[in-house]
């Protein structure tokens, strides 16, 4: 459908058109709800030292208001409340101390719902989390609970108190006691406990807490100890749910008399966010080049009508079968005959890639389901090579990547490592997948997989190259293991020109500095000038990591700007910006604003117009935080703070940031769909989940330079 189809209506493209409709502008909210209270200062104490027999609250220095700062540098204790005998008295004014005034009006929600929630807890920040009873399964003894979480803040985004509503999804209990619990007790981290979710050891070292009354909290270890039934992912619309939620949550706790009468929140309700507050991306920024001068904005219909946008720079490529001696007759050729004849609505690999791919008649197989990895490490060695072939292999495997058995679903990975010792990519499928009604669906992903794994483009950005170098950093650390590992994508132009990967531990500094510098050496080699680094970072970057990178800048003889993007993976889910004029909910894509002190949220979805569009999918905004760095940036901090936010509270340069991380989402060659998160810390991300289960210290060098992670 046509981007413009809300400007169209007016030289008549659409007179038999429900004009009011197409006309229908975005009403963007936000789950803030501001309060009326008209309290600005209040006398408050504070105790150097906690009391057993009083129910104080510890806050840090910066919590404390400024004048306490000052003479302060340990932690005091309050109730919120003045008491003469305190040792610090102080009549404090909230907006002069938004930390502090965050940190009281949580304290009275969490107060509030106290007397009025059968189930609460507080998060590690004192935000108030409240649980409501869903639904039972008296089969497994399991009940379920609605979840949500009251954050307070101050100042953020009105000029007084607001809370910041969220629902959080459904939590599980067993409503057996621990005692009867038929595993290790290691598995259990949370319980219920007399109306409160606490943290089990807290619970169990409490000197005549009750065992009767301790009932486990519901997570993985748990789940497969009392073989509970796997809860399958169920796409569905969750901005839609979470909306939903928290007007239900409004309307019966919110707009309650006495609540009200205490917190005086906005009649109006949730925040309304004005024109002048958000801005929209330029709708040509979803443009998707392919094959033949295609533009696209859906992967799916450019591959089909343009191709790739660069096929493989080889003559021949050979795809090479492995699977189970038992898959041979049924599996396997399933498998070969959709890949070379067609399935469903797919076409065939050749004909959907547009690339001549031979099938190739030598094959391996394995008669060891558990562990086929001798089985295949013995007939690599054995294979005949033909010099000038690219090789590229499909392995069905018997062994689910999401099996819980650790030993088993380590294999999946080292299989991937031992074909990359002898330069070949692999795609591998799940043997149960071939039989999915849906795997029709399934072959564009893999073919578009494929094209990049064997050197091609399937798409690429519509926009102009500049002389700035991206590199984006992932991290993920494996169930079971200590150390967090990270990945490292090298991006050397904002075109999306993607060359080389890596991963190591993230206390690895040596490694991260190497190959940070390796990335700018070789884009400055293919470039001769390098104007900006932008560095996209899975976590805010702290002073040790930014030195390090820093210090590797200057080794290199370069005083140049870096521009240093938090994007966090799993989107924003507590900020979260809706259209409540759509039955979705959904924001247009490319809409943003500032959400914060060098905060930022992006809508970054599949839906361009207001119309009646199909929509794949209904991700959460992406939240984005910004830090700069380089000798132009002022050293003392408070000063940088602020030169910070003045740089960014700049349209123009904030929209620069923003469309690249935008852009970068698109191109994700793991799938034809659109996703929310760039590249830039996804592709990381995939690197560092695969390594640590390889049998190797380091990546072989041909899977620094080929995207066989995908």
């Amino acid at each position: 459908m046509d981007s413009q189809i809300g400007l169209s209506i007016y030289d008549g493209a659409f007179q038999n058109a429900d004009i009011n409709f197409y006309m229908k502008s975005p009403k963007l909210t936000l789950n803030v709800l501001p309060l009326k209270l008209t309290e600005q200062k209040k006398q408050f104490s504070f105790y150097s030292e906690n009391s057993e027999n009083e129910d104080l609250s510890p806050l840090q220095p910066h919590e404390l208001p400024g004048y306490l700062q000052n003479s302060v540098q340990e932690t005091l204790y309050t109730s919120f409340e003045s008491d003469e005998k305190a040792d610090y008295n102080i009549t404090i004014s909230f907006n002069e101390s938004h930390d502090f005034a965050k940190q009281y009006m949580n304290h009275k929600i969490y107060r509030w719902f106290c007397g009025r929630s059968r189930l609460i807890s507080r998060d590690f920040v004192k935000n108030t989390i409240l649980y409501y009873k869903k639904e039972t399964d008296k089969r497994y003894h399991i009940a379920r609970f609605d979840r949500y979480k009251i954050r307070a803040g101050y100042g953020r985004f009105t000029d007084g108190f607001e809370l910041t509503i969220m629902y959080r999804g459904v939590m599980s209990a067993w409503m057996k006691p621990v005692y009867e619990y038929p595993g290790s007790s290691e598995d259990f981290r949370w319980v219920i406990y007399k109306g409160e979710v606490v943290k089990y050891e807290k619970i169990m070292e409490q000197e005549g807490a009750d065992r009767n009354e301790i009932f486990p909290v519901i997570n993985r270890d748990v789940a497969r100890t009392l073989e509970l039934p796997k809860n399958y992912y169920k796409a569905e619309n969750k901005i839609k749910r979470h909306s939903e939620h928290i007007d239900r949550f409004y309307e019966k706790f919110i707009c309650d008399d006495d609540f009200t009468g205490e917190f005086k929140p906005d009649p109006n309700g949730f925040l309304r966010i004005e024109d002048k507050e958000h801005h929209k991306l330029n709708p040509d920024a979803a443009n998707l080049l392919f094959g033949g001068g295609v533009t696209k904005r859906d992967p799916f219909y450019g591959m089909l009508e343009g191709g790739p946008y660069k096929p493989p720079a080889v003559s021949h490529i050979e795809l090479l079968f492995i699977f189970a001696e038992s898959d041979r007759k049924k599996t396997a050729n399933r498998l070969y005959k959709a890949f070379k004849k067609g399935f469903g609505s797919f076409r065939g690999l050749n004909s959907f890639a547009r690339i001549p791919v031979h099938h190739s008649k030598d094959y391996i197989t394995f008669s060891n389901t558990e562990n086929p990895l001798p089985e295949i490490r013995e007939q690599l060695r054995q294979l005949p090579r033909k010099e000038g072939v690219t090789y590229g292999a499909i392995y069905i495997s018997p062994i689910s990547r999401d099996d819980p058995d650790r030993d088993r679903h380590r294999v999946y990975y080292r299989v991937k490592e031992e074909l990359l010792k002898y330069d070949i990519t692999s795609q591998v499928i799940d043997r149960t997948s071939v039989y999915d009604p849906s795997f029709s669906y399934y072959l564009p992903n893999i073919s578009v997989a494929l094209i990049a794994k064997l050197n091609g483009i399937p798409w690429t950005l519509q926009r102009k190259k500049r002389k700035e170098l991206v590199i984006g950093i992932g991290a993920f650390r494996p169930a079971g293991r200590r150390k967090t590992y990270l990945g490292s994508a090298f991006c050397f132009s904002n075109s999306g020109d993607f060359r080389g990967f890596d991963s190591f531990t993230a206390d690895d500094t040596l490694k991260l500095a190497g190959s940070f510098q390796k990335a700018i050496k070789r884009f400055r080699d293919e470039n001769n000038e390098i104007e900006r680094v932008n560095l996209h970072f899975y976590k805010k970057i702290n002073r040790r990591e930014s030195r390090i990178l820093m210090d590797s800048l200057r080794e290199l003889n370069l005083d140049i700007p870096m521009v240093i993007l938090t994007i966090h993976k799993s989107g924003s889910k507590d900020l979260v910006l809706t259209d409540r004029s759509a039955d979705h909910y959904l924001p247009l894509s490319g809409t943003w604003m500032r959400s914060g002190s060098r905060q930022f949220l992006l809508c970054n979805n599949s839906r361009y117009n207001i119309g009646t569009e199909k929509i794949k999918s209904f991700p959460y905004p992406v939240k984005i935080y910004a830090d700069e760095a380089g000798s132009h940036v002022p050293e003392d901090y408070s000063e940088y703070k602020q030169w910070l936010e003045d740089r960014l509270s700049d349209d123009e340069y904030a929209e620069e940031l923003m469309l690249q991380v935008y852009q970068f989402s698109r191109l994700n060659w793991q799938t034809v769909s659109v996703k929310s998160l760039p590249v830039t810390v996804r592709y990381p991300e995939m690197v560092a989940k695969k390594f640590p289960f390889f049998d190797g210290d380091v990546i072989p060098e041909f899977g620094k330079q080929n995207f066989w992670f995908l």
